[in-house]
C-alpha cells in the first residue's frame, strides 16, 4: 500500500523519475511496517540475586585450604543486549547476555593470596591467575587497615559500606554468566593463608592468645577453625595429634605427647560440694 501511495505522489510531482523514487521510498516503508520482525534471543524475566543467610560461619584459615566461602554482597544481574546480523536481507537478531558483581568472604584471618578457583566444579581460574570467563577480580586479604572496596562503595554509598577489616574476601566485578546458566555458580577457592605447613601449636597458640601456650611441633598442610570455642578446635586437633594439657592457674600449657601420669592421693578423690573429702 505504501508503495502505491508514494508511486502516485511521485508521478504527480516528477513523472517517471519521481515515480521510481516514490516506489523506492514506499518499499522501504513497507519493509519497516510489514517486513519480518527481528528475532529475540533467550531472556531472563527476573534479574534479582538471592543473598546469603545470616549466621553462616566464616572460618579462620591456616595453611592451604579449598573453601566455598560465603556471599556477603551482590548486585542484581546486569542485562546487556546486542543485535547481530543473520545475513543479507534477513532481519537482525537481538541476543541478551548477563553479568553480576558480588563479594565472597573466605577467612576471618588474614590470607596471603588466592590460587585456583572452581565454578560448578570446573576450573574458573588457573594457577597462573588466568580466568576462563571474563571478569574483573580483586582480593582484600583481611588486613586490619584495609580500605573499602570501590565498587561496593559506589553501589551502596561510602557511608554505608564496611571495610570488612580483619576479613579476607574477594570481589568479582561484572562476571559474565553465560557459561553458568545465567546465574552465579557454586564457587570454591584455593586459599593460601600461610606458606608451607603450619605447626599445630601455632594454631592453638594464636587462637588461645595469652590464655594458652602450646608447644606441639606436629604440622598440618591446612586447617579451618570454625567458631570462637578454642576447646572444640583443640579437641579436633588432639584427635589426630595427641598432646597433654597442664593448667598453672594462669595459662593452659599444651605439650606434645600424652604426658606423664601422676598419682592422686585417696583423700583427694571425689570431693563433695563443700570441698570436704568424701569418706572412703
Amino acid at each position: 500500500m505504501a508503495t502505491l501511495v508514494f508511486s502516485t505522489i511521485g508521478r504527480l510531482l516528477g513523472g517517471g523519475v519521481g515515480q521510481a523514487v516514490g516506489a523506492l521510498i514506499g518499499q522501504r516503508v513497507d519493509q519497516k511496517l510489514l517486513g519480518p520482525k527481528g528475532r529475540q534471543g533467550p531472556r531472563l524475566n527476573d534479574l534479582s540475586v538471592q543473598g546469603s543467610a545470616y549466621g553462616a560461619p566464616i572460618p579462620k584459615l591456616f595453611g592451604i585450604n579449598r573453601v566455598a566461602g560465603t556471599v556477603i554482597w551482590a548486585t542484581d544481574l546486569r542485562e546487556d543486549r546486542k543485535k547481530i546480523s543473520n545475513g543479507k536481507g534477513q532481519p537482525k537478531s537481538t541476543v541478551y547476555s548477563y553479568s553480576a558483581s558480588f563479594a565472597v568472604a573466605l577467612s576471618s584471618r588474614r590470607v596471603i593470596r588466592i590460587g585456583r578457583i572452581w565454578a560448578d566444579g570446573n576450573l574458573l581460574r588457573g594457577a597462573a591467575g588466568d580466568f576462563k570467563t571474563q571478569t574483573d577480580f580483586r582480593l582484600h586479604d583481611g588486613r586490619e587497615d584495609q580500605p573499602v572496596d570501590p565498587l561496593i562503595a559506589a553501589a551502596e554509598g561510602i557511608a554505608s559500606t564496611p571495610a570488612y577489616r580483619g576479613l579476607a574476601y574477594v570481589v568479582f566485578e561484572n562476571m559474565q554468566l553465560g557459561d553458568f546458566g545465567n546465574r552465579i555458580p557454586a564457587l570454591s577457592f584455593e586459599v593460601i593463608a600461610d606458606e608451607g605447613d603450619v605447626p599445630v601449636g601455632g594454631i592453638l597458640g594464636e587462637l588461645g592468645a595469652a590464655q594458652l601456650a602450646a608447644t606441639v611441633p606436629a604440622t598440618v598442610a591446612g586447617f579451618a577453625a570454625y567458631g570462637d570455642c578454642v576447646r572444640s578446635v583443640a579437641e579436633t586437633l588432639a584427635s589426630a595429634f595427641p598432646f597433654s594439657a597442664c593448667d598453672d592457674g594462669m595459662v593452659l600449657h599444651l605439650a606434645d605427647g600424652a604426658g606423664s601420669a601422676a598419682d592422686v592421693a585417696a583423700r583427694d578423690l571425689g570431693a563433695s560440694a563443700g570441698a570436704a573429702p568424701v569418706p572412703q
